[in-house]
C-alpha cells in the first residue's frame, strides 16, 4: 500500500504540474537552510502562488519531496523546515534551473520510486509498464488504472502533460499519447545517463539498507522500480551495470545468476561525479 511505501496519494499535486522555475525557487529557498516558513511565507519568497484554501506551493513541496530533492519537517504552527537532500544539493551546484535531460530523468526516475515516490508515476511506469509493455492501447491503459484505483478517480492527473510541456519535464518526455496509443519512453542509453542511475541507485541504497555494503540489484528494484522505469530490457541493463563497475562505483558478482552489487565508493562520490559526462 502507498501508506507502507511513504508515496505521495494520487491527488497530491492538485492537477498542477511540477513547473521547473517554481521547483528552482523552492531549492533557492531550501538551500539557505532557513525557516520555519508558513506557506504564505514560501508563496512571498518563491514567488509560487497561493491563496487562502489553494495554491501551487502545497503541490510543489509534495513534488520536490518525491523527486528527492528536500527533505521537510513540520514545525506545528510555525510552519516547515526545508532542508536539501544530496541529491538536492548537486542538482542546485550544477543545474539549478533544472533544464538538462539527465536532470529531468532523475527527477522522473524519483517519482516513479516504489518508497518514497508518487503513487501515479509508479503505477504507470513501473506497474502498468510491467503489465501492458511501454507500448499500450489506450483504451487498455485506462481500464487497468480504472481497474486499480476505480472509475471515478482521475488517476494520472497532470501526469501525461507535465512530460509535454517544456516548462515541466518536457526533455524527458517519458511518456506520449498519439492516436489512441500510450508510449513510455526508454531512458537513453549513454554514459551521463549511466551516471545519473548510478547516483539514485546509491542513493536508494542508502534509504533501504545503509549498513550493508553488499546488496542484490534485485533486492534495490524491488523496493524502488528504478530499473523498470527507465525501460531498459535485461541487456540494457548489463550495459549500465558493466560500465558502473568499470568507473570503480560497485563490483558486479553474478554467479547466482542474479547481481550481487559490492559497494566501493560514498554515495557522496557518486553524486560529486553525476554531471561528469555531460556532453
Amino acid at each position: 500500500m502507498s501508506a507502507a511505501k511513504d508515496r505521495l496519494p494520487l491527488s497530491f499535486h492538485m492537477t498542477f504540474q511540477p513547473e521547473r522555475h517554481y521547483l528552482s525557487a523552492l531549492l533557492t529557498l531550501a538551500k539557505k537552510n532557513a525557516g520555519p516558513f508558513t506557506i504564505e511565507t514560501i508563496s512571498h519568497k518563491t514567488g509560487i502562488p497561493t491563496g487562502s484554501s489553494s495554491g501551487k506551493v502545497r503541490p510543489l513541496l509534495q513534488y520536490a519531496r518525491g523527486m528527492g530533492l528536500i527533505e521537510t519537517t513540520k514545525k506545528t504552527r510555525e510552519g516547515v523546515q526545508l532542508q536539501l537532500t544530496p541529491l538536492g544539493k548537486i542538482v542546485m551546484d550544477e543545474d539549478s534551473h533544472l533544464i538538462e535531460e539527465t536532470t529531468q530523468w532523475a527527477l522522473h526516475l524519483m517519482l516513479c520510486r516504489d518508497r518514497g515516490g508518487a503513487e501515479a508515476w509508479h503505477a504507470v511506469f513501473v506497474e502498468a509498464a510491467t503489465a501492458l509493455g511501454r507500448d499500450m492501447d489506450e483504451a487498455q491503459f485506462d481500464a487497468y488504472l480504472e481497474n486499480k484505483y476505480g472509475s471515478s478517480r482521475d488517476s494520472v492527473g497532470p501526469l501525461v502533460r507535465s512530460y509535454a510541456d517544456p516548462a515541466a519535464l518536457g526533455k524527458a518526455g517519458a511518456i506520449q499519447k498519439e492516436d489512441g496509443r500510450i508510449y513510455l519512453r526508454k531512458m537513453p542509453l549513454q554514459p551521463a545517463f549511466f551516471d545519473t542511475l548510478s547516483a539514485l541507485l546509491f542513493f536508494v541504497w542508502d534509504d533501504v539498507c545503509p549498513e550493508q555494503s553488499q546488496v542484490a540489484l534485485s533486492e534495490l528494484e524491488g523496493e524502488s522500480g528504478l530499473m523498470a522505469a527507465t525501460g531498459w530490457n535485461t541487456e540494457e541493463q548489463s550495459d549500465f551495470l558493466a560500465a558502473a563497475e568499470s568507473a570503480g562505483l560497485f563490483r558486479v558478482d553474478r554467479q547466482t545468476g542474479a547481481p550481487i552489487l559490492t559497494r566501493l565508493t560514498t554515495t557522496n562520490d557518486v553524486l560529486e561525479v553525476m554531471y561528469d559526462q555531460l556532453i
